[in-house]
């Protein structure tokens, strides 16, 4: 069950940065590009389109899958790593005047 939970994290991280990489940011130049004044002109500016809902589940998705490969990674390893250090016994302290 981890490794399926961590193969999809692993999926929706990768998907996450393509979307996030292929979207264009409000002031960016698309003109340079080919694309005309024109459509930007008639276009809402707050519009939610498919690609914005998508990257907004996988955003989801993705918090949802780090917080419980957290929950699972600490209930996994229940010891700590002090656990295996050997304290060595304590010296008797010194005379003095010896």
């Amino acid at each position: 069950m981890y490794t399926l939970i961590l193969t999809l994290h692993f999926i929706v991280c990768v998907l996450l940065i393509l979307l996030v990489l292929l979207q264009s940011g409000k002031g960016s130049a698309a003109g340079i590009f080919g694309a005309s004044g024109a459509d930007n002109l008639f276009a809402s500016p707050t519009a939610f389109n498919a690609v914005n809902k998508f990257t907004a589940i996988l955003a989801a998705v993705l918090m949802c899958t780090s917080v419980i490969l957290t929950i699972a990674s600490n209930k996994k390893s229940s010891e700590s790593v002090l656990d295996n250090v050997q304290i060595p016994a304590a010296a008797a302290p010194a005379e003095a005047g010896k």
